[in-house]
């Protein structure tokens, strides 16, 4: 049987985990930011020696 009395831990473990998803879905998406960033400035200097 289900025990009522660890459903306060359940939640809020279940809390944590959420909080912690939301964390590493916020540091992915900043990474991502960076490597759009490194993408275009690698594009600029490509063009750059290609107009040399």
């Amino acid at each position: 049987m289900f025990d009522f009395n660890k459903l306060g831990d359940l939640s809020k473990m279940a809390s944590q985990a959420k909080e912690i998803q939301q964390s590493q879905e916020k540091v992915q998406k900043e990474q991502i930011d960076i490597l759009h960033k490194i993408s275009n400035q690698m594009d600029e200097v490509i063009n750059l020696l290609k107009s040399k």
